[in-house]
């Protein structure tokens, strides 16, 4: 009587052990609706992602995996603070500039000065940005208008990009497209887009909140 061996996963055809893996790296393009809570269907998205961990546990399985994941890893870039971005510059992609190769997607929930170099650096392969629009941080007791950094650095980033198919942009319930920051984000992002000849899809913040 024959007796069927057990086929390793590591034999697999690395183009089938590719898509397998892709489930357990690539971050998906999840994110809250702007919409109130009371407003929300039940079977909306949330902010949470899978546990970096995680993910990054199958990099340790062997070199092979390393190979295969370290893309996938980075596939889609997913920001929930200023903070986590600054972190993935300085540790990973500044040592490492051909981690930023591997960046398809971004997924921003505010509109920071380091998000301007991350699409620098991502501007040839970047296919699909998501972003939040969000507002100036006054220092207390300063009043009157002033220049916003982040939004400067963020709209000349957005000049380089040459790859983009499609954008989302998402507005908070507290933002409104008559205050600054969202108002020059925006104006920043009409400019750019003349020159992104790949662009097949725009949502704007009104739409994303529909889809939801």
């Amino acid at each position: 009587m024959l007796t069927q061996q057990p086929i390793e996963l590591s034999a697999f055809p690395e183009e089938l052990l590719e898509r397998i893996l892709s489930f357990c790296v690539v971050v998906p393009l999840v994110q809250a609706p702007p919409r109130p809570s009371w407003h929300r269907s039940t079977d909306c998205f949330s902010t949470t992602t899978p546990p970096t961990r995680g993910r990054l546990a199958l990099l340790l399985v062997s070199k092979q995996f390393f190979r295969i994941c370290t893309p996938l890893l980075y596939h889609t870039i997913h920001i929930l603070s200023a903070g986590q971005l600054h972190g993935l510059l300085r540790n990973a992609i500044r040592p490492n500039p051909f981690f930023a190769g591997y960046i398809r997607r971004v997924v921003l929930h505010g509109i920071w000065a380091d998000a301007g170099e991350l699409l620098r650096l991502t501007h040839k392969n970047l296919t699909v940005l998501d972003i939040t629009l969000d507002l100036t941080q006054l220092p207390p007791g300063l009043h009157g208008q002033i220049r916003d950094l982040d939004a400067e650095e963020f709209c000349e980033g957005l000049k380089d990009i040459v790859s983009l198919k499609q954008i989302t942009i998402r507005k908070p319930n507290n933002v409104y497209l008559t205050q600054p920051k969202p108002r020059y984000v925006l104006s920043g992002i009409a400019k750019a887009m003349e020159g992104w000849d790949n662009l097949v899809r725009s949502l704007p913040w009104s739409q994303s909140a529909l889809d939801h």
